[in-house]
């Protein structure tokens, strides 16, 4: 069965596949990029390229979302994947569905503080990255064609629209992370993952869990998950970590628009 690590991009995603798959497989429990591959992407071409060769066509993929599910689960284990797929149908094709899916942890974080990681990750102008983040029918691609629709619909469709769903934010990460971090092992519990990890394991974990250290390893090439910009060279995926500052950063007028958009969201997250 699927426990999904849902988010919009640039929430904080990577953060808590990073504290987890660490948790799960590393030695000590330290962060380790090389465990992400245990909690892979979906959907990813390698998921669907036996159901279609068509990865950017909705129409197509679509049919076969939960036909590609039914086969990661095979193997009868839980599977953890991470996503930016927004959570809804399409041609009344469902992205998931009970009998695939156990449980998910969606992470959400400030649309003010997205829009400058996301302008920063996608080399996208303000203007760019505004409608990004408002536009309900935007997709991302990336090898496959992701369905990720606007900052607050993307939001509405993975908490709302979900019953069995676990909701952690970024903000709180920062202020928290042991308290964070348990909340996780706690909803896992329930769900019947095994989670009895000591607490040096833990303790590794929040330790490395930082954002120098991740800095660090992607300076090393450590980290392959990034973008190829327009001159060729690799994006720096760990841009901003604690100066990403919207009071500081963010133009005056996409502000006022973030929080008029996003305004029911953003009050109902304590943003506003």
């Amino acid at each position: 069965m699927i426990i999904w690590l849902a988010s919009y991009p640039k929430s904080g995603n990577t953060w808590v596949r990073s504290i987890l798959s660490s948790l799960f497989f590393s030695e000590d429990g330290s962060i380790d990029f090389k465990y992400l591959n245990s909690f892979p992407k979906y959907p990813n071409p390698e998921h669907l390229i036996e159901f279609t060769k068509n990865l950017h066509s909705f129409d197509e993929m679509s049919k076969y979302w939960l036909a590609s599910q039914e086969k990661l689960n095979l193997n009868q284990k839980t599977n953890f994947l991470k996503t930016h797929h927004l959570l809804a149908a399409w041609k009344n094709n469902n992205f998931t569905n009970s009998k695939n899916t156990l449980g998910a942890i969606y992470i959400v974080r400030d649309p003010r503080t997205v829009f400058t990681s996301v302008k920063n990750h996608f080399s996208y102008t303000d203007e760019e990255a505004l409608k990004m983040m408002l536009d309900k029918n935007w997709s991302l691609i990336n090898g496959i064609k992701t369905m990720l629709s606007s900052w607050g619909q993307h939001y509405f469709s993975w908490v709302k629209n979900n019953k069995n769903v676990l909701l952690i934010k970024y903000e709180d990460m920062v202020n928290d992370l042991r308290k964070e971090i348990y909340k996780i092992l706690d909803y896992l519990n329930k769900l019947n993952i095994k989670t009895n990890f000591s607490e040096e394991r833990i303790n590794n974990c929040i330790k490395t869990s930082n954002f120098s250290n991740f800095q660090d390893m992607e300076k090393k090439g450590l980290f392959d998950e990034y973008l190829i910009g327009d001159d060729n060279q690799k994006k720096t995926f760990f841009k901003f970590g604690e100066k990403n500052d919207f009071k500081i950063l963010l133009n005056e007028k996409i502000r006022y628009r973030l929080e008029k958009e996003f305004k029911k969201e953003m009050k109902e997250l304590n943003y506003l």
